[in-house]
């Protein structure tokens, strides 16, 4: 093995990334060393590259890049014995828990009080080489596709979503049809949900949607639609599509909020929520480790095809070229290849 690897880095803090030959990482205590195989790009990444207030305030640069992986364990450096072997395919949480603070002491280990984040607190895997905590090292299961590994993350997100929303007989309405969107709407249909409606400005996504199970599809949602929905998935961040959920949303309803917005948003406190008595849950990644043995379930089982909404794949020396492909929305998942 070689002592350098190429890495995509945010070196200043400013727009854009570079990409360049730096040292492989070594592991350090209770840490392993993978090879990552292939990775996958995800909406915080993008916000990541323009550097949006929200990338601002979690990162401080030179940093790597990169947090949904499917790498080959190279090396684990523990003095205990381990699940993790090497020669194991894994994948790492992005949500580094301590096991010290109050969150971690009721189990929502997702939210740690001390948490650091992979490809954004600290290094992460965009690159040919990553070290990944012990605790936060996901063994896959090998009936799983090796692309499909890599985006198992944000379908994580999905399930931790749609599991919130309870969609079971209800209508759903699901606003973003990016990556996590397109998961979502999956999992509803799984989950027994009476209908799945997308909103999404992009043509290619509403046709994607389609294609994975969506029963409809719309560039704009009728405004005659207004109050109808039991469920609203918010999963653009976007300042209309949040206030389009809170119109779409029944009386009583129910909006799980997920997209994280570019700018501040304000919402009509007493019209929403008191008057309409919308609930209004946020989630923020995956519980640890329910979720994971749930996407793994579903992934075995082939309830969920993965494969179909990955339809972009560039060796990581392109990452510019990926980056402008999922930027531009005509996408579904793209994953990189070092």
């Amino acid at each position: 093995m070689g002592k350098k690897m190429l890495a995509v880095i945010k070196e200043k803090k400013e727009p854009g990334v570079v990409i360049k030959t730096i040292p492989i990482p070594i592991p350090k205590k209770d840490e392993v060393l993978v090879k990552v195989l292939y990775s996958s790009i995800c909406g915080t990444d993008i916000g990541i590259y323009d550097w949006i207030p929200w990338a601002q305030a979690h990162i401080k640069p030179p940093r790597i890049i990169g947090h949904e992986i499917v790498a080959k364990v190279i090396e684990v450096n523990s003095s205990e014995e381990t699940k993790i072997k090497k020669g194991d395919l894994v994948s790492s949480e992005t949500h580094i828990f301590c096991l010290n603070c109050f969150q971690c002491e009721i189990k929502n280990y997702h939210i740690c009080e001390n948490m650091e984040l992979f490809g954004i607190g600290r290094d992460g895997g965009f690159a040919e080489y990553a070290t990944i905590p012990l605790r936060t090292t996901w063994k896959n299961d090998t009936s799983v596709s090796v692309e499909t590994m890599s985006a198992q993350e944000p379908l994580g997100n999905a399930v931790n979503v749609v599991t919130r929303a309870r969609v079971k007989g209800k209508r759903v309405l699901v606003m973003g049809l990016g990556p996590v969107g397109l998961c979502a709407g999956m999992v509803a249909k799984v989950y027994g949900a009476k209908e799945v409606v997308g909103i999404n400005r992009k043509e290619y996504r509403r046709k994607l949607a389609m294609q994975v199970g969506f029963d409809k599809v719309l560039e704009k949602l009728d405004e005659k639609e207004y109050g109808t929905f039991e469920v609203v998935l918010e999963m653009s961040g976007n300042r209309m599509g949040i206030q389009i959920a809170l119109d779409a949303a029944r009386i009583g309803g129910k909006i799980i909020a997920f997209g994280i917005p570019k700018e501040n948003i304000t919402i009509d406190w007493g019209k929403y929520l008191i008057n309409k008595e919308l609930s209004i849950d946020s989630v923020f990644g995956r519980r640890i480790w329910d979720t994971w043995k749930e996407t793994t379930r579903l992934l075995v089982s082939k309830q969920i095809d993965l494969a179909k909404i990955i339809t972009h794949k560039f060796p990581l020396s392109e990452f510019e070229k990926a980056m402008e492909v999922m930027k531009s929305g005509e996408c579904g998942k793209v994953i990189l290849q070092p």
